[in-house]
C-alpha cells in the first residue's frame, strides 16, 4: 500500500473510534463500546491488526550491530520491594532498553515514582520504569527491541513494576524476569 492509502485508513479508523465514542456519550449506543478499544489487551490486538494492514511487503531488513558495552538490567546490585513494584539499584547509571517490540503508553511524572515510563510490549507484558532521569521517547511511540527508553538518574536506583497478562508479578519473580529467563 502507498503511504497515502495508509494515512487514509488510519484517519478513517480514528474518526470511526471518535464517532462511536460520541454516539455512546449521546446515548445513541447503549453498550460501552469504547471500553473495548481503550483497554491494554484490546489496544494491543488493534495495533497488531493495523500493523498487518499497513506493513509494507517490500520493506527491507537492515542489519545493525549492538553496543557490547551496554549494561544489562539483570546486573543489579540490590532489589527491595517498594509499593507495588521494586527498587533496583545499580553501581552506575545506565540506559534503559526496550525488552522487545511494543508501545510506550505513558511518560510523565507520578508522585510515587517520579519520572516514569510505561511500555506495553507486543507479547502482553506491561513494564513500568520509575525514577528515571531523562526520557528518550515520547508517549504513544512504538519501540523495537534494544531501543533506549530512558536514562537513569545519577543516584543509580530505579523503580520497576511488571504486569503479565494483567497480573502484577511478585517481587520474588522479578530477578528471573530481568535476566530474561521468565519466558
Amino acid at each position: 500500500m502507498k503511504w497515502r492509502t495508509k494515512w487514509v485508513w488510519a484517519c478513517m479508523l480514528t474518526l470511526t473510534v471518535i464517532g462511536v465514542a460520541q454516539l455512546e456519550i449521546a446515548g445513541v449506543i447503549e453498550k460501552p463500546v469504547t471500553q473495548y478499544v481503550t483497554t491494554g489487551d484490546d489496544f494491543l490486538v488493534m495495533k497488531k491488526w493495523v500493523a498487518t494492514i499497513i506493513k509494507d511487503p517490500n520493506e527491507e531488513t537492515i542489519m545493525v550491530t549492538a553496543n557490547k558495552d551496554i549494561v544489562a538490567l539483570a546486573a543489579y546490585e540490590s532489589m527491595q520491594p517498594y509499593r507495588d513494584g521494586v527498587l533496583v539499584s545499580y553501581s552506575t547509571p545506565l540506559a534503559i532498553h526496550a525488552r522487545g517490540n511494543g508501545l510506550i503508553i505513558f511518560t510523565g511524572f507520578t508522585r510515587r515514582t517520579g519520572k516514569t515510563v510505561t511500555v506495553l510490549y507486543d507479547e502482553g507484558d506491561e513494564v513500568t520504569y520509575g525514577f528515571v532521569g531523562t526520557f528518550s521517547k515520547l508517549p504513544y511511540t512504538t519501540v523495537k527491541k534494544g531501543d533506549v527508553l530512558a536514562l537513569m538518574n545519577d543516584d543509580s536506583a530505579m523503580f520497576l513494576k511488571v504486569r503479565q497478562n494483567g497480573v502484577r508479578l511478585d517481587s520474588s519473580l522479578l530477578p528471573a524476569y530481568l535476566s530474561g529467563t521468565s519466558e
